[in-house]
C-alpha cells in the first residue's frame, strides 16, 4: 500500500511539474526584440511624386522572422532626411508580405531610412535602409528587398 501511495505521488509531482513548464503564452516562442508595443497606426501618406525628380521602385518582402505577426493592417514608410518619400500597404503573396514601394527624391545617393508598422504587435520598426538609388532593379535578393528590422 505504501509503494501505491508513493507511485500515485510521483505521478502527481511529474504532472503539476509538467503542467507548470507549458504555457499558453507565445512570449517565450518570440525571437529576441519582438515584443508587443503601444504605437498607434500611423498617419502616413504618399508624397506627390510630381515634385520630384527622380523615383525608385522597389518589391520590398517583410523578413521571416515578422512574417507570423503580419496582416493587411501592416504598413512600410520610406523617409529622407525625416520627410515621408514613399508609403505601401502589406499584400499577401506566397506565405509571405509584400510591399510594392515607390520612393521620390531629387537626389542620388542620399540614405532612404525604412518604417515598419506591425498593426498585431502596435510596433514601429525602423532602420537606415539604402541609399536612394532610381536605377535599382524592383525586385531581387539583395539585402533591401528584405531588410532586417529585428535581429
Amino acid at each position: 500500500m505504501m509503494h501505491m501511495k508513493k507511485t500515485i505521488l510521483a505521478i502527481a509531482a511529474l504532472a503539476f511539474l509538467a503542467w507548470g513548464c507549458s504555457s499558453d503564452s507565445d512570449e517565450e516562442t518570440r525571437p529576441t526584440g519582438i515584443l508587443e508595443g503601444t504605437d498607434a497606426r500611423p498617419a502616413w501618406t504618399a508624397p506627390n511624386y510630381d515634385l520630384y525628380e527622380q523615383t525608385m521602385s522597389v518589391d520590398v518582402l517583410l523578413q521571416d522572422t515578422l512574417v507570423q505577426y503580419a496582416s493587411e493592417q501592416d504598413m512600410l514608410c520610406a523617409t529622407i532626411k525625416n520627410e515621408v518619400r514613399g508609403v505601401a500597404t502589406a499584400l499577401p503573396m506566397d506565405g509571405q508580405w509584400l510591399f510594392p514601394m515607390t520612393i521620390a527624391s531629387n537626389d542620388t545617393g542620399v540614405m532612404v531610412e525604412l518604417s515598419y508598422y506591425c498593426d498585431k504587435l502596435h510596433r514601429i520598426f525602423t532602420i537606415n535602409w539604402t541609399p536612394f538609388d532610381a536605377n535599382v532593379a524592383p525586385t531581387g535578393t539583395d539585402g533591401i528587398y528584405k531588410p532586417k528590422f529585428v535581429e
